[in-house]
Order: structure tokens, then C-alpha cells, then sequence
């Protein structure tokens, strides 16, 4: 085994070799044929002289998708970018201006709609570039833009001229409607290549034939199309048995795992050869733990950002990816045969969540048994039975090695770590000149989450009474998702009532286009955040501008630091049973889950951008915060 293959416990490997024999028995038991369709990548536009120049044609569009349960084929009529799921990649190099007219076709917004801050205007959009360190304000990544039915909105983005090359991605980020456009398949990649200290001029990578590989979810009714929200909706979650979920509207529907917008397609190699994947998980919040059957996956970069050497998984182990996650892999094609490229159950084998495979990272820090899951947002119904939605192992694509034998080479050595970045070593070794901590906290009627009083975080009862019937627009919603500032403690209610234990708490719990939850990040400044998770599932943290450097989960330092810019911040432990003897999350015995990393605030750009939570159907109802970059 080579130095650059991680070292495992002795019971860890065990556990892999044991979950790996699943995983060669169920991918043939429990999948579908392939579609017999090679995987077909997205169209490329472009930059010419400098200048990316297009138009996005924005409607709702006709396509044809395969169901990966049962191989029927339906029409459906979803909003896209420009007619296609997915969206065009967008090819840059740095110092290049990317110059998008984006013309909004999309129908007019509903003359009758529930406002406030409840979900609203579905078809007004806008423009994200996922990543990229870019002006968060004007016509370029400006996430407070709307776009509305019937204009033209130009998108105007310098890449400035030292930004690092790597994978990306651009989608909608109309706060309220960013999911519901996700679901009609809106996001594509954006490829920025070349420039210093780049991962395209390794000659082992140079060499690779290039692969482009989106996984999303589309979802739509019966008749194909895409419902909004439920506009009489009193909570998040969504069962068979009510209409009261936000996304109730979904009562029998249809969902669609795309891999490029194909179900199943057929990836080709031969014998020995490398391939570069490019591999996004552009899904609106669903957990991907991918693997692919009896090869090793070899790691060359995280969210766009190249790691020191490359990693190189034991073979058929999984890479986790949050929604949102990219990662850069080397394949090596092995013998001649058929392989499955699968999603994983989140929860381990069979559901099985004491294997623990939703480790964070590659460093495999705390592979305890937790979950990493979107809740019950969605209704999904078998008789009257609540199921998962993805039937695991999911298989992806296929892969066919076929053919004369190659041998080309992998990578061995250190990798060009991207200039544009501080270095791991000037971000350990710099005093941070600011320390935040952030919390996701959940209140509601979820199971252990607050059926009684004692059982709820103390900051509910004041949250609640803030956001009434009146900020929802009209219904009162019985649960809150929440991004706090975790140092804004309130004050104890001087009035013994168990349903408000705290007052008086400063700041927001859930988004504000008004209001900073921090107004006084510097330009420039070195910062060390921490995000705690005081809730029984996962939820990806995402900030835009700045990616940062993982240092810490659960509090245990990462062996090697990791650039993300997208993370998943663990659930509490233990999780929930369903049984009688389940913890609720304000019990002493409940551990929170929490990330800590370190940034440096990008000093070409101030300004108003956002962090929030990478489950979208979260975001929309405000798992979301404003944050403020100043001058020095």
C-alpha cells in the first residue's frame, strides 16, 4: 500500500471490508440495468478573448427523464436556464469576465400568493456562482438581485485574475423560490482553468480524459410539472396522512436521480487507464455518499480546491458529498468488466447507521453512528408507509472497461496548492482576528425536538412568539430552522414560564435581507468560526466568497486541514431511535455536532453576501444569514 493511502484502525478496515462485500452483493441485486446510453456531458460555452458572452434563455421546458425505479419514461415540464437539464458549462479562465443575458420567460409570479416570509413569487430568480470568490454585489454574484418575469438581467462577473482554477458550479438564489427552481434541474458548471499554481499542468492529470459528471433531483406531480409550495402550510415537514407540510404538494409525485440528466448512463474505459471526474452533487439537499464498485477513488481536490497530495481511498470505499460538494478524482480503470458507480445509504448498509459512513471528511474523523438526512420535508408514500426516497444502493452510472490495456500513471508527490489561498501553514499559524460561533437549531414538533417544553432549545419560546402568524404571511408555522449567532444567549425570563425560559435575544434567528447577523467582518481579517449543530440531522454550511480551511470536527483536529467551501456540520449523537428511550436534544447525555475552521476574509471584496444551509428547502424558510464584509 503506498504512503499516500490513509492508515486505518484495525476495526475500521474490518468494517470496510465487511461493508465492501455489501456493497458487490447488493449493486447487482438491487439496481437497475444501465440505460445503455453513454453518459452525455452538458453543452460548453466558451470564453473567447477574455470574454464569456452568452444569453440564458430562462422558461419552463420540455424534457424526457427515465424513473430509475421503474424505467418509465415521461415528459416533463420544468423550469431551466436555457431548455437543458443540466445548464451549459461555462468555461473561464482567470482574469476573464463572464457576461450572462439572462432573459426571465418564466410565467408571471401567482396574483394570489401568501407572502411574508412565508415561501413566495416562484419564478422570480437569480444568479449564483457556487465557489467563486467574486464581487458579491452590482450585476456579479449578487444573491439579493430579482430577477422578475419578463425582464433582462445582465450578469456581469470579473474573475479576478488570480483565482484559483478548479471545479464550480452556478445556480438560483432567490430566497423562497431557490428550491422549487432546483427541482426543475437549474445549475451547471462553471470550470475555471489555467492561471498559477493550477492542477492542469500535473502531467499525470494533463493526460486524463476529462469527465463532467452533475448529480441532481428533478421533482414534479403526475402531469409532469413542478408544484409550488403548499400555500396553507403550518410546518416543514410533509407526511402522507396531512396537508399541512410546505411541501405537501408533492403527495404522490415523481422524483428523477440524474447523473448529467440521464439515469444510468454508461461511462467507457479501458483496462489501466485514467480518467479525471469532475463530480458534483448539484442536488437541493440530499446527502450522496459515493462509491464506486471495486475501484479505489484518488482525491485531487475538495470544492474547487486542490489538496497538498492526492488521497487515495481503499477500494470501494465512498466519498461524502454534501449538496453542493465537488470533488476532482483520478480513476484508474481496473480489469475488464462492469462496475457501478452507487450512492450509499447515508444511515451505513440496510440502514444500518451504527457502520457510520457519513464520516465528514477523507480524514475519517468520528465515523460514529449518526444521520445524514433532509428529515421528512417530502411525502413519500408505499401503501401507507413512510419510505426513503432513494432506494440504496442507488447506481449512478456504469461503468465498462473494455478494451486494449493501458498503464497510465497516477500522481506521486506534492500537488500545486492554489495561490490564491493562504497557505494550511499561514492559516494555523496566524492569530485569528476575530472568533464566531454559529448555531442550526431546530424548534418545532419534530420527534425530540420540543413535543414538550423541557424538551425544546430555551431560545424556541421567544422565537416563536417573534416570528407569528404575521411574518409568515398570514398561518403560524410550527417549526422554526434557525442559523444563530450561538453568543447571543438572551436573558433569563424573570416570569417562571417553561414555555419562554429566555428573553430578550438580540439578534435574528432566521434570515433578514435588513439585518447583518454579523456587520463587522474586516476585509482582509483572519477569522476562526465555529458552527455547532444542536439538532439530530446533518446540515451543510455554505458561505459564499470565502472559502475556508476545516480544521476541527466534533472538536478533534483534522490530521490534515482541508479547503472547503462546503461543509456538512454533524448531527447530535445519539440520534433519535423512534423508540421510547431516545434522548431528547436538550438532554445533559446529548452531545452537539460542530465544525471549526479558519478563513481569510478575501480583501478585493466587501460588501453583503449570506451563509446558510445547503438543504435548500431549509434555506428557503430561512436557515439563511446575512453577513457584512467592511473596509478596513
Amino acid at each position: 500500500m503506498s504512503d499516500n493511502v490513509r492508515n486505518r484502525k484495525k476495526s475500521i478496515l474490518y468494517i470496510s471490508i465487511l461493508v465492501f462485500c455489501f456493497i458487490s452483493y447488493s449493486v447487482y441485486e438491487a439496481t437497475t440495468q444501465p440505460s445503455g446510453e453513454d453518459l452525455t456531458e452538458p453543452i460548453v460555452i466558451e470564453s473567447v478573448d477574455g470574454i464569456l458572452d452568452t444569453t440564458f434563455d430562462m422558461n419552463i421546458s420540455t424534457n424526457f427523464l427515465e424513473d430509475g425505479g421503474t424505467g418509465q419514461i415521461r415528459q416533463v415540464n420544468t423550469p431551466t436556464f436555457t431548455g437543458t437539464i443540466p445548464g451549459p458549462t461555462l468555461r473561464v479562465k482567470p482574469g476573464d469576465r463572464i457576461l450572462i443575458n439572462m432573459i426571465n420567460n418564466f410565467p408571471e409570479n401567482p396574483e394570489t400568493q401568501r407572502n411574508g416570509a412565508f415561501p413566495h413569487n416562484p419564478y422570480t430568480t437569480n444568479f449564483h456562482f457556487h465557489g467563486g470568490s467574486v464581487n458579491p454585489g452590482d450585476n456579479a454574484d449578487n444573491v439579493f438581485r430579482r430577477m422578475e418575469p419578463g425582464t433582462e438581467n445582465l450578469v456581469d462577473i470579473d474573475v479576478p485574475p488570480g483565482h484559483q482554477s478548479g471545479t464550480f458550479w452556478y445556480h438560483p438564489h432567490k430566497h423562497g423560490a431557490v428550491s422549487f427552481q432546483f427541482f426543475g434541474g437549474m445549475a451547471g458548471f462553471i470550470i475555471v482553468e489555467g492561471g498559477e499554481g493550477t492542477l492542469d499542468t500535473v502531467p499525470e492529470v494533463q493526460d486524463a480524459e476529462e469527465k463532467l459528471i452533475l448529480f441532481n433531483i428533478v421533482r414534479t406531480d403526475q402531469q409532469g410539472n413542478v408544484p409550488f409550495v403548499n400555500q396553507i402550510a403550518t410546518q416543514q415537514n410533509s407526511t402522507p396522512s396531512d396537508s399541512l407540510g410546505i411541501w405537501s404538494t408533492y403527495q404522490n409525485s415523481f422524483m428523477y436521480l440524474l447523473t448529467n440528466g440521464q439515469t444510468n448512463p454508461v461511462i467507457r474505459m479501458k483496462p489501466g487507464e485514467v480518467q479525471r471526474w469532475r463530480v458534483l452533487n448539484a442536488g437541493s439537499g440530499v446527502t450522496l455518499v459515493v462509491a464506486l464498485e471495486g475501484h479505489q477513488l484518488n482525491l485531487l481536490a475538495n470544492d474547487g480546491i486542490t489538496v497538498p497530495e492526492m488521497v487515495t481511498f481503499e477500494t470501494g470505499e465512498p466519498y461524502v458529498m454534501a449538496s453542493g460538494n465537488r470533488a476532482d478524482l483520478l480513476i484508474k480503470a481496473g480489469s475488464s468488466g462492469t462496475y457501478k458507480l452507487v450512492a450509499l445509504n447515508p444511515d451505513g448498509p440496510n440502514g444500518d447507521s451504527d457502520i457510520g459512513w457519513s464520516v465528514i471528511t477523507q480524514s475519517g474523523i468520528d465515523p460514529s453512528p449518526r444521520t445524514a438526512r433532509i428529515g421528512f420535508d417530502f411525502p413519500i408514500v408505499s401503501g401507507e408507509t413512510l419510505l426513503q426516497e432513494i432506494t440504496y444502493p442507488y447506481t449512478l452510472a456504469t461503468l465498462i472497461v473494455e478494451g486494449e490495456e493501458m498503464d497510465m500513471p497516477l500522481p506521486n508527490g506534492p500537488l500545486p496548492v492554489p495561490d490564491a489561498l493562504p497557505s494550511i501553514e499561514t492559516q494555523l499559524d496566524t492569530t485569528p482576528d476575530a472568533e464566531r460561533t454559529v448555531a442550526w437549531e431546530i424548534c418545532g414538533t419534530r420527534f425530540a425536538m420540543g413535543s414538550d417544553p423541557s424538551d425544546r432549545l430555551p431560545s424556541c419560546g421567544w422565537y416563536f412568539d417573534l416570528y407569528n402568524a404575521d411574518y409568515w404571511g398570514g398561518l403560524e408555522m410550527t417549526n422554526l430552522l434557525m442559523m444563530r449567532d450561538a453568543n447571543d444567549e438572551g436573558k433569563p425570563n424573570p416570569v417562571d414560564d417553561p414555555l419562554i425560559p429566555r428573553i430578550n435575544y438580540e439578534k435574528e434567528g432566521l434570515f433578514d435581507a435588513n439585518e447583518p447577523l454579523f456587520d463587522n467582518m474586516v476585509a482582509g481579517n483572519f477569522e476562526e468560526w465555529t458552527i455547532i449543530n444542536r439538532s439530530f440531522s446533518d446540515h451543510p454550511f455554505h458561505i459564499h466568497i470565502n472559502p475556508f480551511l476545516l480544521t476541527h470536527i466534533n472538536g478533534k483536529p483534522l490530521p490534515q486541514p482541508e479547503y472547503r467551501d462546503t461543509v456538512l456540520v454533524p448531527g447530535a449523537t445519539p440520534q433519535p431511535t423512534g423508540g421510547g428511550n431516545s434522548l431528547p436534544i436538550t438532554d445533559p447525555g446529548v452531545t452537539f455536532g460542530s465544525v471549526t475552521f479558519r478563513t481569510e476574509l478575501e480583501a478585493s471584496f466587501t460588501g453583503q453576501t449570506v451563509m446558510h444551509c445547503h438543504i435548500l428547502s431549509h434555506e428557503d424558510v430561512g436557515m439563511m444569514q446575512r453577513i457584512d464584509i467592511i473596509e478596513p
